[in-house]
């Protein structure tokens, strides 16, 4: 063959491949001075989690090492998941992309949701040559205690009322707030950090101010390990029906529960309901009450296949009505009291402590009226801890206008007597948090 000829034959199959569509296109992610690169067969690495199991009460969270290690060939960038998670729980895992031989850290967040057992968490790594696996096993078991606070979803509107702007004696360190995502996000780590794994939440019943702040809730908790419980306030103001009690539980669990909701639902008890019935003055109100939440919570069953966990608030003679034994659980709402001791209350029972109660507009030592006192609210940890109550209640995480909020203030807006304790902000985070997270309730 004649030298031009072989020229001729070359330039035919340069020009082939200058044509093909595929080899022509320029790699996704190139740009100019990049060094585009394949890994050459056989890179490989290897994939571990360190420790290889954990253990952990519903509520709480429990974090592993995640090891990667080049096996053959290159380094190459591995994108790393989590599957086969319980309901209820989460996790993440940081960075969620290392280069072989780095490693990461797995944080697995349970919730009070998450049912008691045994579960194998599947850790896979997803590199461009190669993909491994490898079982976290979690075992997570029933909670003893529950922590829960109070939490009010009613600002702005709650900071002007009654004449007052703003209705709180004190200076919120997250200053005349809404609740929106970002805040709401903040305050339940804040909680978190204390202990706290559930929000009971002030719900005055559909389309009320209240209700329409539960979508930022939840979407703020989703994947912390924290979750709601209503605080289902009409009782306090009426006497609602079985019919509507029903439809309303009803309307929550199909509104703000479902898969991967922070709405809080009890493995074989339900989703957790508290009740402010605060006109059961009588043993004969207080009664008829019990009869008609136990009415509902039949029907609730028998209409929508729902059920909850009933908890009342006590009153004159709450434990010897004849529906008492339907009720799950007992708790009181009285914060101008430093505790509350209903441990061994019908069902389960609650201790609830308080760190103060000044409400807006009355002068400083006027009743109702409970001062502040560090000390106090230590000692009462302590006994809450020692009580063996069920469920543990802070009153409250942030009812500002009653003064009795665990939130971070960094003053008082009204002229009061010398060492009165107005600041609580700490060192860039309330000190009830802190003394909360420094006795954390008895797992």
């Amino acid at each position: 063959m004649s030298f031009v000829a072989v020229l001729v034959g070359c330039l035919v199959v340069f020009g082939q491949f200058a044509a093909d569509p595929i080899r022509a296109v320029e790699p996704v992610g190139w740009a100019a001075g990049a060094t585009v690169s394949r890994p050459a067969a056989g890179d490989d690495f290897s994939l571990v989690v360190v420790p290889g199991s954990a253990s952990t009460v519903a509520g709480r969270l429990v974090q592993a090492t995640v090891r990667t290690a080049v096996t053959t060939g290159a380094a190459q960038g591995v994108s790393l998941s989590v599957g086969s998670l319980p309901g209820g729980t989460s996790a993440t895992v940081e960075p969620a992309t290392v280069r072989s031989g780095e490693p990461a850290v797995l944080t697995v967040r349970t919730s009070v949701s998450t049912r008691a057992g045994t579960y194998d968490l599947v850790v896979t790594g997803a590199g461009a040559s190669a993909r491994h696996t490898v079982v976290f096993r979690l075992v997570v078991r029933a909670p003893a205690v529950i922590r829960a606070a109070f939490y009010y979803p009613w600002f702005p509107e709650a900071w002007r009322q009654q004449g007052l702007d703003p209705f709180t004696n004190y200076v919120p360190a997250r200053g005349r707030y809404s609740i929106e995502e970002s805040v709401v996000r903040a305050q339940v780590a804040d909680m978190r950090y204390g202990g706290i794994t559930v929000g009971i939440a002030s719900w005055f019943g559909r389309d009320t101010v209240t209700d329409r702040r539960w979508p930022a809730m939840v979407r703020a908790a989703q994947g912390t390990g924290f979750a709601w419980a209503p605080y289902y306030e009409p009782e306090g103001t009426s006497d609602p029906t079985p019919e509507r009690i029903a439809e309303d539980l009803h309307y929550l669990r199909a509104t703000y529960g479902g898969q991967g909701s922070a709405l809080a639902v009890l493995p074989d008890r339900g989703m957790p309901v508290f009740v402010y019935n605060a006109g059961d003055l009588t043993t004969a109100q207080g009664c008829a009450t019990v009869d008609r939440w136990n009415q509902a919570q039949a029907l609730l069953q028998r209409r929508f296949g729902e059920t909850v966990h009933l908890n009342l608030k006590v009153f004159s003679g709450y434990a010897g009505c004849s529906g008492t034994p339907q009720v799950a659980g007992w708790h009181q709402y009285g914060p101008a009291r430093a505790e509350h001791d209903f441990s061994n209350a019908p069902g389960e029972g609650s201790y609830n402590v308080s760190p103060g109660f000044w409400k807006a507009g009355l002068p400083y030592g006027q009743g109702p009226f409970l001062s502040r006192d560090r000390a106090r609210w230590r000692a009462g940890l302590a006994r809450m801890n020692a009580s063996g109550a069920p469920w543990q209640l802070v009153t409250s995480y942030n009812e500002w206008g009653e003064g009795t909020s665990i939130e971070s203030s960094q003053g008082c807006r009204n002229p009061v007597p010398a060492g009165v304790w107005c600041d609580w902000s700490g060192a860039g985070r309330s000190d009830f948090i802190t003394d909360l997270h420094d006795q954390l309730p008895p797992s």
